[in-house]
This record gives structure tokens, C-alpha cells and sequence, in this order.
């Protein structure tokens, strides 16, 4: 682009830049076909669909497609199991953890080690190693299993799903009925293409509900939404071409050419969160890529990157806004079952450590997860003390925005903190910048007048928003009393 060097340094990004015009063609290839088999019925799309993710997935894996079907097929017979102790949701878990752990340290295994007679087979891997994508087939996993086990013993919303509280959210907490819960309907929402590789994560309740009765899109949406990834994607390769801070952050060129950089501690904190920005912008872009396939296939599944990075002052809104498809997940699967906001103090801790094991078995995500529990786990008691009948009067007081904002500024600080060391520096390159910012008192007053400014900039945005979901819902509600006073 205009003759200047490309950053191609983040192997995801090069790898999904790359198999993008393939990615492309696969789109346009299953959404025509899928079509035409819509019009059949929803079993028929089933089956299409999981004729075509086995055709999908087999191409990307080859012949190390056995590993993650073997998986599959073992955790639906569980599932079915009439063996209660099989079906239940904690075999469910302990079985797919294991798996999942397993997967991770052997790194996908190998023919070799089940029989010398297979090793040839070893040479069929595909572009894409399976174990890569098999964290997001574990998740679907569970989900298939825990909604059946729940609807079999009632503890799904059994209400059918009524047209003016049609939402993703309604879908998955509705059950289905048990014929839903087959061996097709399984396979397709497990290898359905456009959400095999990235995502973003959907329920079975939903992905299931959605093949039997479409949600009702609007193509004006789809087209708009087609043509915000488009300025995504020119955004992120102007910046691959003229910011390169990924790769200076990935090769630690401060360490290698140090007495030729020279390189004050803004150079470093500016390099930090350029990093940041170029992690969040890749994951946007990748993550909205398969949401659109999806939506052109007329299955709805939830956005992640609700939020800028930078629009972002407490850790929990952090993370609701980050991978949101994800959180919604954990918070079905994992922080309802363990207790909700009863137990939250002890569910931060197990909930983080389960998504940095996910992740991969690194101590510097463990690192990141643990320290995030810690910074969690005092935001949570601020809040929940803020909230008390006692503090009303507090809340009233001039000063109360500045102290919350006083707050958000800290916050912004640690999550910039956490992330470099779960994501980019690591635990040992975080310590030599954090020395530096300490030991130049200027940069750190810098720093905390403008996140506190920001802060207080978040505070009115949040404001706006609220009218604006107030007024939405204000509407929905007169139209919706409308409809049923002209049925009456």
C-alpha cells in the first residue's frame, strides 16, 4: 500500500489475511446452497449444514479430522447416555476439561502414537491443525450437552418464545423439544461452518431454535453491518502499513537495539497501547468476518466487541464488551451453576482461571487470569458497597462523579497492565516497564489526568445510551400494547 513495509509480524492476523479470499468463497459457496436447501425444511438444513461443516472442517484438518469427530460423537453418546451420572452436567464438564487439557499438552497427538502403522497419516494435517479450533468445538460441546440435560429435567423456560420477545437471549434460555436434541442438528451446530473456526459462540437453544424458526433480519442491517467490516478491514491495513508497534512489542526491539532506540517510557507506554489497539481491531475484524457469514445465512448470534478499547473504565464492562459472545457463555454455563452473584467473590477466581487454561496452557495467561481476580475482586466489593441503602445520600454529592472517575482511571491503568501481560509482554517484560513508570512521577501525572478526563468523557456516553435504550424500550412496550389492544 503506497509503497510501505507491511506489518505481517501476528501470525492470526497473517494467517486469516491470507486464507481470506478462500474464507470468501467458501461464504458465497455454502450461503447459495443454503438457500436453496431452506426452502426444503429445517431438517433438510441440518443436514446441509453438517454435510457441508464435514466437508469444511475435513478440508482444513484432513486426515486429523478423526480426533475432534472421535470427541464429538463420544460426548453425544454421553450426553444420550440413559446412565444419569454420564448425562449429568458435571461429567459433562470433567469429561470436556480433561479432553480439552489433554488436547493442549499433546498438542493435537499424532497417528504415529496410537500405531506405527498410521504414521503416513501424520502428513495429512491440512492447513489448519485441529487442536487450533478444538477450544471452540469443547464449548459446543458442553452447551449441547448441559441445554439437553436441562430441558429433559425442566429447568430451561419451557414458554414458547413470543414474537415481540424474540431475542438471542430468549432463545437460549427456552428449551427445545426433545427430538431437537438429535445427532444431525449436534454435528451441524458443531462444525457449522461460519463459526467454526472463530466464532463467535452460540447456545445449542439458539443455533437449533434458529434452524427449525428463522429470527426475522432485516438485509439493510446485514448490508451495513457488510459495510463497517469493509472499513475494518482498509482501517487495519492502514495501520499494518504505517504503525509496526506489534512488531516491535513481539521482537523486543528495545532489548536488542536499546542504546540505538533510546527509548523514553512514554516511547514504551505509547508502544503498549498501539499493541492494545492492534490486538482489538484484529479481533474485531476476524470476529465479524464469520458474524457476517453467519448473518448472511440468516443465523443470528451474538457480537463481540460491543465497545472501543478505549471507551472501557471498569474491568467488568471490560469484559462484557470484549469477547461478549464468550461471557455470555461463561455466564450461563459456569456463573449461574456455581452460585450467581452469591458466591461471586470465589466464582471471579474459578471462572478467569478456566478462560486462561482455555486459552492455552501458559503461566503468563495464568498470570493474566490471577491478576485480573485480584484488581476484580475490589471493584466488586466498591460497587456492591456503593449500592447500599446507606450510600444514597453519597451518591448525591458533587464530588461522587469525581471519586467514581478517580476510580475508572485506576481501572484503565490495570487493564492496560493485565492485558500486556497476559497478551503481549508477559510476567517478566511487564516488571522493567512498571520500574520505569514508577521512577518518572511526570509520566504517571500524565497519564492519570488523561484517563481521568476520558473517564469523565465514558460517564456522559453512558448517559446517552441509557435514554437510548429507555426510549427503545419505552417504544417496544406502546407498540407492543397497541398490537394487543387491535387484537382485542
Amino acid at each position: 500500500m503506497f509503497g510501505l513495509t507491511q506489518d505481517l509480524s501476528d501470525i492470526q492476523w497473517r494467517a486469516f489475511r491470507e486464507g481470506l479470499p478462500y474464507a470468501a468463497g467458501a461464504m458465497l459457496l455454502f450461503t447459495m446452497l443454503s438457500r436453496m436447501v431452506q426452502c426444503v425444511g429445517p431438517k433438510a438444513r441440518a443436514c446441509y449444514c453438517f454435510a457441508f461443516g464435514l466437508c469444511f472442517t475435513g478440508y482444513l484438518h484432513q486426515a486429523s479430522i478423526v480426533f475432534p469427530l472421535t470427541l464429538t460423537l463420544a460426548n453425544f453418546c454421553m450426553a444420550d447416555s440413559k446412565k444419569l451420572w454420564l448425562s449429568r452436567p458435571a461429567a459433562t464438564w470433567v469429561s470436556n476439561c480433561a479432553a480439552l487439557l489433554m488436547t493442549q499438552m499433546m498438542r493435537g497427538g499424532t497417528f504415529g502414537n496410537i500405531s506405527t502403522s498410521l504414521t503416513f497419516l501424520d502428513a495429512y494435517q491440512g492447513p489448519l491443525q485441529w487442536q487450533t479450533s478444538y477450544n471452540l468445538v469443547a464449548l459446543r460441546h458442553i452447551s449441547f450437552a448441559v441445554d439437553k440435560h436441562w430441558s429433559s429435567n425442566q429447568l430451561a423456560v419451557q414458554e414458547p418464545v413470543r414474537a415481540h420477545l424474540d431475542t438471542l437471549k430468549a432463545r437460549q434460555k427456552a428449551s427445545l423439544p426433545a427430538g431437537a436434541y438429535n445427532l444431525i442438528t449436534y454435528l451441524a451446530y458443531v462444525y457449522y461452518p461460519p463459526l467454526y473456526i472463530a466464532g463467535p459462540i452460540c447456545t445449542f437453544n439458539s443455533f437449533a431454535s434458529q434452524l427449525r424458526v428463522p429470527m426475522r433480519l432485516q438485509h439493510k442491517y446485514v448490508f451495513l453491518y457488510a459495510g463497517r467490516l469493509a472499513c475494518a478491514m482498509l482501517l487495519m491495513e492502514i495501520m499494518n502499513h504505517s504503525l509496526y508497534f506489534n512488531s516491535i512489542a513481539k521482537h523486543k526491539l528495545w532489548q536488542r537495539y536499546g542504546a540505538q532506540l533510546r527509548l523514553s517510557t512514554a516511547d514504551m507506554g505509547m508502544i503498549s497501547f498501539w499493541v492494545l489497539m492492534f490486538m482489538w481491531l484484529k479481533f474485531l475484524v476476524i470476529w465479524r468476518f464469520f458474524r457476517m457469514w453467519a448473518l448472511v445465512d440468516g443465523i443470528q448470534v451474538p457480537e463481540n466487541m460491543l465497545r472501543c478499547i478505549c471507551n472501557n473504565y471498569d474491568i467488568e464492562g471490560f469484559w462484557k464488551g470484549w469477547h461478549a459472545s464468550y461471557n455470555q457463555w461463561l455466564v450461563r454455563y459456569m456463573y449461574v451453576p456455581l452460585g450467581g452473584s452469591s458466591t461471586r467473590l470465589l466464582n471471579v477466581w474459578l471462572i478467569f482461571t478456566f478462560v486462561a487454561l482455555w486459552h492455552d496452557l501458559e503461566w503468563r495467561l495464568i498470570g493474566w487470569a490471577w491478576l485480573t481476580c485480584v484488581f476484580f475482586t475490589p471493584e466488586i466489593m466498591l460497587k456492591k458497597a456503593a449500592m447500599q441503602t446507606c450510600m444514597a445520600p453519597m451518591r448525591t454529592k458533587w464530588f461522587y462523579r469525581h471519586l467514581c472517575a478517580l476510580a475508572g482511571c485506576i481501572n484503565m491503568i490495570v487493564l492496560m497492565a493485565v492485558n500486556l501481560v497476559g497478551f503481549v509482554v508477559g510476567t517478566d517484560g511487564i516488571l522493567p516497564f512498571a520500574q520505569r513508570c514508577l521512577l518518572e512521577p511526570w509520566f504517571m501525572l500524565g497519564t492519570f489526568v488523561v484517563c481521568f478526563s476520558a473517564v469523565q468523557i465514558m460517564f456522559e456516553l453512558r448517559s446517552v445510551e441509557q435514554r437510548q435504550q429507555a426510549a427503545v424500550q419505552s417504544s417496544s412496550m406502546h407498540s407492543h400494547a397497541v398490537t394487543q389492544t387491535a387484537q382485542t
